[in-house]
């Protein structure tokens, strides 16, 4: 009986040392990739106006990312190194990632790539989609239910996890370079397919009477939009924007805000829209307000 046990006990631990082997072999070749993928991302920050050479580094990192996603384990890899240069958010429950990154061409537009990985829990498997930017050709982006392969680009930055119907649904919030005059943020939510398919926009965003699918905000190039998630109040809290000065105009270029808040409340399956909320904004820690 002793020498049963002993049998057992040798197997048990040659089994664990094995999956450990396994993991930290898997994590090793993340950490080269992680080097090599931030090497080639801080080329791209710091290189703009060069068309030539950002499609060049971003499609490099097109393809070291869609390697190293694939990888087991990827998804709860942080790439920690990577977040001064690239932008890498995931959802609260840890299903949901988000990796994107921006060129700006030398006529001053934006283009966007990314990745979003996501656990499909009924499949028990990881899914990985590339992001391909179509925004230039999409029209009425408001109404939109996108795929990925016809995506509305954007550099995420903010998740909210909602749930709907018991099913979570993620409202990304995402930032437009846009053009030379002016600057887009995005509001918009993400949903998954019975197949565990990503679409991105949902009619649940209500302003008045309106149903929507993605809120747009454009104003001008030297001004800056605040849209964040407020947890301690539980709402989408956002710069109201209005007309700079004195011009009858709807010419986003002239828009900014006017130190007013609005706010996105969850209430019965959508976000609801609220105006001119009482709102005192944080002061973070070593910058002004």
């Amino acid at each position: 009986m002793l020498k049963l046990r002993y049998i057992f006990l040798c197997v048990a631990l040659f089994c664990s040392s094995s999956v450990f082997a396994v993991s930290a072999t898997a994590d090793t070749t993340l950490v080269r990739t992680e080097r090599e993928l931030l090497q080639v991302a801080r080329e791209l920050s710091a290189t703009r106006y060069k068309d030539h050479l950002q499609d060049s580094l971003s499609q490099n990192l097109k393809m070291m990312f869609a390697v190293a996603l694939k990888k087991d384990g990827s998804l709860k890899y942080a790439f920690d190194s990577l977040k001064n240069d690239i932008s890498i958010v995931t959802s609260p429950n840890g299903l949901v990632r988000i990796i994107t990154w921006f060129s700006v061409d030398d006529a001053g537009n934006y283009r966007y790539n990314g990745f979003l990985q996501y656990h499909d829990k009924d499949a028990k498997k990881d899914r990985l989609f590339e992001l391909v930017d179509c925004s230039e050709t999409i029209e009425n982006a408001e109404n939109q239910t996108l795929a990925p392969q016809n995506w509305y680009g954007a550099l995420y930055y903010g998740i909210v996890e909602k749930k709907v119907n018991g099913e979570p649904v993620y409202t990304l919030l995402g930032w437009d370079g846009c053009g030379l005059y002016t600057t887009r943020k995005i509001i918009e939510p993400l949903t998954f397919t019975a197949k565990g398919q990503p679409r991105f926009g949902k009619s649940m965003i209500k302003v008045g009477r309106k149903k929507t699918k993605r809120l747009l905000f454009e104003y001008n190039k030297r001004a800056t939009m605040m849209i964040q998630y407020d947890p301690n109040l539980d709402l989408i809290v956002l710069d109201h924007l209005a007309v700079l000065g004195s011009q009858d105009t709807s010419n986003p270029q002239f828009f900014g805000p006017d130190m007013s808040y609005d706010a996105l409340k969850f209430e019965n399956d959508m976000w609801i829209y609220q105006s001119n909320i009482e709102y005192k904004r944080p002061v973070v820690k070593g910058k002004k307000r």
